[in-house]
């Protein structure tokens, strides 16, 4: 159930994209693919989890300000846990172009499987994108994130380290 409801939020994220192909703009709209090398919470390790995120820079000021929806998943021994958020991502270019580091804002919905909770959820992070040589500015990224899940309990904390490819949907 959980993975049908994530593919269904990834494909309505790429059908948003399909209508801002042809805008103009230097990485104005790009699309991750990410694979959580590590994602921990409540003393218990994941063993595989995913996310994506379609994101829409809206100032061509310096820093740049981005739109991001993100949608994943991560599957514990025992349960599966899912969110969807939305917020905002500053991209600071720097001089060496290879490099271009970001920091987020994003807030939305958690889902836990095994636990039938639905949570609201912060989650602030960033990391840096690396351009790959001759890739027509497909990158890779590296990404650190913090997340809180306010339950009605007590609430509880997530960290998740990952990797991914960063595709970029229309370039200047």
């Amino acid at each position: 159930m959980h993975i049908r409801l994530t593919l269904a939020l990834s494909a309505a994220l790429l059908l948003v994209a399909s209508s801002t192909f042809a805008q103009s703009g230097a990485y104005t709209t790009t699309f991750s693919a990410n694979f959580d090398v590590a994602y921990h919470e409540l003393s218990d390790t994941s063993h595989a989890g995913a996310h994506f995120d379609l994101a829409r820079t809206i100032t061509d000021d310096i820093p740049r300000l981005a739109v991001v929806g993100e949608v994943g998943f991560n599957h514990f021994s025992d349960a599966t846990v899912a969110s969807v958020l939305g917020g905002a991502r500053v991209r600071i270019p720097i001089a060496d172009e290879r490099f271009l580091p970001f920091a987020q804002l994003l807030l939305g919905l958690y889902h836990c499987s095994a636990c039938g909770d639905n949570d609201f959820a912060l989650q602030a992070g960033g990391g840096v994108d690396f351009l790959l040589p001759h890739r027509n500015n497909i990158r890779l990224r590296a990404e650190l994130d913090y997340r809180h899940m306010f339950n009605s309990v007590t609430g509880f904390d997530a960290a998740r380290l990952s990797g991914g490819v960063v595709f970029p949907l229309n370039v200047r």
